[in-house]
């Protein structure tokens, strides 16, 4: 597998991870708004970016 291919692959399963942490986090806490979820996700999707 070539290097880009390698990082695709990585982001992939890092964003399932983000996606799975926020599903989980809005079924699970019954205080999260949904601003609060997205300011999560944003954060979390900055961290894919600049890796």
């Amino acid at each position: 597998m070539n290097r880009k291919q390698e990082r695709t692959n990585q982001a992939n399963v890092e964003f399932t991870r983000i996606v799975k942490k926020a599903y989980e986090k809005g079924v699970n806490e019954t205080e999260i708004t949904v601003e609060e979820l997205l300011e999560d996700i944003k954060r979390d999707l900055k961290q894919i970016v600049m890796n």
